[in-house]
C-alpha cells in the first residue's frame, strides 16, 4: 500500500489537519479489513474500489461521507484493489465548515450525496472522473472552502478554547479548573463540546490521553506497559490496558502483533 499526506491550502488550515490518500493494488477478488480507532476527530472519505463495495458491519458505505467522533472501534472491510483520498479534520470542524452539530455524526456517517445532495453528486462525479489524486485533493479543498463560504458557519469560542487546551494537555487537564477558567457550569460546556466536537470533554480527555500513549507504543521506545501507563497519567498498567481495549477491541500487545498501521487510526488487520 501507498500512503501519502497532503498539506491543505492556507485557507483551509484553520480547520484541516491534513489531506491523505492510500492506494491499493492487491487482488480485487480478496477483502482487506481495518480497524477505526478513536482519534479525537472526525474527516471526510472519498473511495474508489474495484470488487467488493467497502463495508462497516452489515451496511454499504458511501463512495464519499462525512464521519463524525468514532469512539468505538469497528470493522471496515473491502477489496483489496482501491484508491482512497481522506481528509482530517480539526476536531470541531463538522461545525465549523458546515454548521452541522456534530454529535449527530459520533460513531455514524452521512453520504456526501445526501448532505449536499446537488453540491455533493456533483463533487463525487468530478471526483470519480478524474484519476490524478492531486486534482482530486483540489477539488475537495475548492468544495470545503465553499462550504465555509456558503454556511459561514459561526464557532463556539468557549468550546474550541476548551477542546485545544485539552490537547495541550494530552487530556491531563482539570476539567473543573478549565470550567472555571470559562465561568461556565458543568452543564453548560458539555452541551457546547456535544455541539461543536461531538462528544463530552470528558471522552473527549479520554481519546487525547489514550492518542498519547499510543504515539508512545508507536515509536517502540518503552520497557514495559508500565513505563507508558505511569508516563501518561494512568493510575497502573491495568487501567491502561483497560482503556486501550475500549478503544481499540484489543490489548497493546495484540494490537502491535496483528495489526499494521500503514494510516494512523485505521490500522488493517493481518493473519
Amino acid at each position: 500500500m501507498e500512503y501519502r499526506i497532503i498539506a491543505p491550502p492556507l485557507v483551509l488550515t484553520p480547520y484541516v489537519q491534513y489531506f491523505w490518500s492510500l492506494e491499493s493494488n492487491g487482488d480485487p477478488q480478496r477483502n482487506v479489513a481495518f480497524t477505526t480507532v478513536a482519534d479525537g476527530s472526525p474527516g471526510l472519505i472519498f473511495q474508489q474500489i474495484d470488487g467488493v463495495q467497502a463495508q462497516q458491519g452489515e451496511r454499504n458505505l458511501p463512495t464519499a461521507y462525512i464521519y463524525g467522533q468514532s469512539v468505538k472501534p469497528t470493522q471496515i472491510a473491502m477489496s483489496a484493489r482501491f484508491r482512497t483520498v481522506g481528509i482530517f479534520f480539526f476536531p470541531n470542524a463538522l461545525q465549523a465548515i458546515f454548521g452541522l452539530d456534530a454529535h449527530e455524526l459520533t460513531d455514524g456517517c452521512v453520504d456526501l450525496c445526501l448532505l449536499d445532495s446537488f453540491k455533493g453528486k456533483a463533487l463525487v462525479e468530478c471526483l470519480l472522473n478524474t484519476g490524478r489524486m492531486d486534482a482530486r485533493v483540489a477539488l475537495l479543498g475548492d468544495y470545503l472552502y465553499e462550504c465555509v463560504l456558503r454556511n459561514q458557519a459561526k464557532q463556539d469560542a468557549e468550546a474550541v478554547y476548551a477542546m485545544k487546551q485539552i490537547q495541550r494537555a494530552d487530556g491531563l487537564l482539570s476539567l473543573r479548573e478549565l470550567r472555571g477558567d470559562l465561568r461556565i457550569s458543568e452543564r453548560g460546556i458539555e452541551r457546547k463540546f456535544q455541539q461543536a466536537v461531538g462528544i463530552a470533554p470528558k471522552l473527549f480527555s479520554r481519546i487525547c490521553q489514550f492518542q498519547s500513549a499510543l504515539e508512545h507504543i508507536r515509536t517502540g521506545r518503552f520497557d514495559s506497559l508500565t513505563e507508558v501507563a505511569f508516563a501518561h497519567g494512568y493510575a497502573d498498567q491495568s487501567h491502561f490496558i483497560r482503556t486501550f481495549r475500549a478503544f481499540t477491541d484489543l490489548s497493546p500487545k495484540q494490537y502491535r502483533k496483528t495489526l499494521i498501521e500503514t494510516l494512523p487510526n485505521f490500522p488493517q488487520r493481518i493473519g
